[in-house]
């Protein structure tokens, strides 16, 4: 069986990280084999395991869980030390201190990149029934999903940094700093591990599930996570509402204020996420540090599901429809097919704008923007129009007429005469 990969998101302070341990020791009390992993620079798993986790090695934790807190500052000095070592020299050239010229060195992105490719690693072992990542917040972790299709990756860095290494190993013979070798190998490395995670990531074994808690801020962010999850094609399968207050418990009116809240934006909650399964945790009676806690959370979480590993919602994000011929004395005899993108959550006063290049159309819808490559039955159209309707992009292409070659009669070329002599 491959591996499973559950990506647990959402933002600052709604439990990821108990969400994300209590499924771990469930799935690892059912005898899977679990990794739990955390990216999060603040790294709260150790905290919520009450046990110290290491930052390289697998700590077991539990039969059959291990756990592994990803320093990002260690994995970049393993994995690009001669990358890190040029930009800093680079910096201290321009008389910058050493000291500024090493933090300038960390470029912004590449922390994220080398915990999503220790994730494929893991991964491609095939150690793990399952690998669970516990993320920085909301914001950070968007930015790690996306990194790989964001930065280097792509037919257009390759050829610059081809032609810019052409270059650095012309003029290195008069200049001291040039590029050496090991930069262009990790940056090459680089390249090909971003091309490995756009793929990893929309892969079927892995999912992201949004963790929220009933509140106004919270909603808004995970509705803002979804419109950019679906618009790279990252799968959604599910959100865990995290920190509800009991209703059945007599409070005071303080906290009858907050329950009555609550169960607002539950139906909120219920209405925009719908049909997504929606998971509730209710708020323990006790703080849920360590394994035995964590699974009995993890048990409550999903009591009325057998297994937490399934792909609980799995609808499509980019797809294809033929659209129907047209009809009427000015009707166009060209095919046409409509290139369907699920985004939820563009408010109307949302502008969309939607540029066609070659193969690929670049789609900007508020602060989102990606470039959507094109499947292949329609590299041999123009786009003809776009529409936002019930969640969905909507950019309908007409196919370009096949191009006739003109036949030239030889008496009439003006190159050759009719013997046929130049």
């Amino acid at each position: 069986m491959p591996t499973r990969v559950i990506i647990y998101s959402g933002k600052g302070g709604t439990g990821k990280t108990t969400v994300s341990a209590a499924t771990a020791s469930l799935v690892a009390s059912q005898g899977k084999r679990v990794l739990i992993m955390s990216s999060d620079p603040a790294h709260s798993l150790s905290d919520v395991m009450g046990q110290a986790i290491s930052r390289d090695d697998l700590t077991p934790l539990a039969p059959n869980l291990f756990g592994l807190e990803i320093d990002t500052i260690y994995e970049m000095r393993k994995n690009m030390g001669g990358f890190q070592r040029f930009i800093a020299s680079t910096y201290e050239g321009r008389g910058i201190d050493s000291s500024v010229a090493a933090e300038l060195s960390n470029q912004p992105g590449m922390d994220e990149i080398l915990s999503l490719n220790r994730l494929l690693l893991e991964y491609r072992s095939g150690n793990w029934d399952c690998i669970i990542l516990d993320t920085a917040p909301t914001g950070n972790t968007l930015r790690l999903l996306a990194y790989p299709e964001m930065i280097i990756g792509g037919n257009t860095g390759k050829n610059f940094f081809r032609v810019y290494r052409g270059f650095s190993n012309f003029v290195r013979p008069f200049k001291n700093n040039a590029p050496n070798d090991d930069f262009f190998k990790e940056v090459n490395s680089l390249m090909e591990m971003m091309n490995d995670l756009s793929s990893f990531i929309v892969n079927d074994d892995v999912s992201v599930r949004l963790v929220l808690n009933p509140e106004k801020l919270p909603v808004m962010e995970t509705k803002r996570a979804y419109t950019f999850l679906s618009l790279y094609g990252i799968r959604l399968d599910a959100v865990v509402v995290n920190k509800i207050l009991p209703r059945e418990k007599k409070l005071g009116a303080y906290f009858d204020y907050w329950v009555e809240l609550q169960a607002k934006y539950l139906d909120d909650i219920e209405a925009a996420f719908n049909p997504m399964p929606i998971f509730r945790s209710i708020l323990e009676d006790v703080e849920p540090i360590g394994i035995e806690k964590l699974r009995r959370v993890g048990e409550h979480l999903f009591a009325d599901k057998t297994d937490p590993l399934a792909q609980f919602y799995d609808r499509p994000l980019v797809w294809v429809e033929d659209l129907p011929a047209q009809i009427g004395p000015d009707a166009s005899k060209k095919v046409r097919r409509c290139l369907c993108v699920y985004i939820p959550f563009i408010d109307d006063h949302q502008e969309l704008y939607i540029t066609h290049l070659g193969t690929d159309v670049h789609v900007t819808a508020g602060r989102i923007q990606r470039n959507v490559s094109l499947p292949r039955i329609l590299l041999n159209s123009e786009l003809d129009n776009y529409y936002y309707e019930n969640g969905v992009l909507k950019l309908e292409f007409a196919e370009k007429p096949p191009e006739v070659e003109e036949e030239i009669a030889w008496e009439d070329d003006p190159f050759f005469s009719r013997s046929g002599v130049n």
